[in-house]
């Protein structure tokens, strides 16, 4: 079988490959320019993160070739003009079922030189490349309220596979929940003969395509030793409880702990009883947890909104997960 040829990128006068040795910085400044950064505790420990680098780099004094030694920290692209970055796409290298993929990520221009097809000549730029290194699915994340930047993706190829939203709540922010018309639910000790039914259910909420993107390992909910030890080598901490109406094993809520802004909570019910149970349930779980953490939930969009604005969550943001397939 002959490999197929591509023909050579055509080099761009203001487009250049990322350098780490002296980009950080002002690309971190544009990131944090184009991006509501002091909304997103995560998104600014990222950008603090970029810049103790670039300042670590500074003070040790790295030649310009070290960049070219670690190219899965360095890859992307800049847009330069007169010495100044005015736009600027990451490309990130990641796993898909065991097979490679990269994320196209921090896709940004200057708000002073927008419309002029800059975001476009990059995305193209990064496709171009990642297909004659032999890529096979490029994927990212846009928010929905960013009709222009999902057109350019349109216009690019990319379909969208998913919309999920980001729920998040803090402490101070519960609300008490009450409601007569809703059936007593109880939340109480996971067993091992609830994973088939628990699973059944989170490949529903959390489809396999999309997983390799979360920040947990669903394997890791199993009741396998094996699981169990991984889980427990790994410093992973779950906790499950399971919904029940009158005996009726009808759901499971799974806490996890997390070294980011927000702890986790993954929900697996059937789509039938979810409205009913989320409410009554939810609430409980948020009972027996301690008030010093937010806490986030990632789902569906549209699903569960209605009950999880009842209890406190608010809307963090939705974010459409689109890809292309070389």
């Amino acid at each position: 079988m002959v490999a197929p040829v591509f023909p050579a990128v055509t080099p761009h006068p203001h487009i250049r490959r990322f350098d780490l040795t002296r980009d950080l910085d002002p690309v971190a400044d544009l990131i944090e320019l184009c991006f509501p950064i002091h909304l997103d505790p995560d998104g600014k420990a990222y950008i603090d993160e970029m810049r103790k680098i670039a300042w670590e780099m500074r003070l040790m004094g790295r030649l310009v070739g070290f960049s070219d030694q670690y190219p899965a920290k360095n890859s992307g692209f800049v847009w330069e003009e007169n010495g100044q970055i005015i736009g600027n796409l990451s490309l990130i290298p990641s796993t898909k079922g065991g097979r490679r993929v990269v994320v196209i990520a921090n896709v940004a221009v200057h708000p002073d030189h927008r419309r002029r097809g800059i975001a476009h000549e990059l995305t193209q730029r990064a496709l171009q490349t990642l297909r004659q290194q032999g890529e096979t699915e490029a994927w990212l994340q846009v928010r929905d309220d960013n009709p222009p930047a999902i057109q350019l993706y349109r216009r690019s190829g990319f379909s969208e596979q998913a919309l999920r939203t980001t729920w998040r709540i803090c402490p101070r922010d519960r609300s008490p929940w009450r409601n007569s018309h809703t059936p007593p639910c109880q939340v109480g000790r996971w067993y091992p003969r609830d994973w088939t039914t628990q699973q059944s259910w989170l490949d529903v909420a959390y489809p396999d395509d999309l997983r390799w993107q979360w920040p947990v390992d669903f394997r890791q909910f199993a009741p396998d030793l094996l699981q169990r030890t991984k889980t427990f080598l790994d410093d992973s901490y779950l906790k499950h409880w399971v919904v029940k109406v009158k005996s009726e094993f009808l759901g499971v809520i799974t806490w996890q702990k997390t070294n980011t802004y927000a702890n986790n909570l993954w929900l697996a019910f059937s789509i039938e009883k979810e409205a009913e149970l989320l409410p009554c349930s939810l609430a409980r779980v948020l009972q027996r947890l301690p008030q010093k953490h937010p806490l986030s939930i990632d789902y569906p969009q549209g699903r569960g909104a209605e009950q999880l604005s009842r209890l406190g969550f608010t809307e963090f943001r939705t974010l459409i997960w689109m890809v292309y397939r070389f």
